[in-house]
């Protein structure tokens, strides 16, 4: 799977959000909302299910610390802007990103860098 990012407002904003998603031949578009109430798409989908594990754990973004009481899309993180903006998005419309991880550990990783151009990491299967 690929994730693909236009990073409008980057550097000007110095954070991103998720807007829009392309999985199951469609364009989605993120529910940004606090509660869940805003745009809605079909979560049972397999492949909405594929993107949403990818995007929490092939991800070195984290919440931090002491910051239960304040709402998810105005947390502070630790990590660039494209790995926050989709740790903000699995965690609004999934749940724990911390659990889906503790839940899957990793084994190994390749970071991101300029010549590689990608980034890789591998995982525990929950069943195992």
């Amino acid at each position: 799977s690929t994730i693909c990012s236009d990073k409008t407002g980057t550097l000007t904003q110095n954070r991103m959000t998720v807007a829009h998603m392309w999985f199951d031949n469609q364009i989605h578009e993120a529910d940004t909302t606090e509660d869940q109430s805003g745009a809605t798409f079909d979560k049972r989908s397999p492949t909405w299910t594929a993107l949403a594990r990818i995007a929490g754990l092939c991800n070195r973004a984290v919440f931090k610390a002491g910051q239960d009481n304040i709402p998810i899309s105005k947390k502070d993180t630790a990590g660039d802007a494209s790995e926050s903006a989709l740790l903000k998005c699995i965690e609004l419309s999934c749940g724990s990103v911390q659990k889906m991880r503790d839940r899957n550990p990793k084994v190994t990783e390749i970071p991101f860098n300029s010549s590689n151009k990608y980034q890789l990491s591998i995982h525990e299967p929950e069943d195992k």
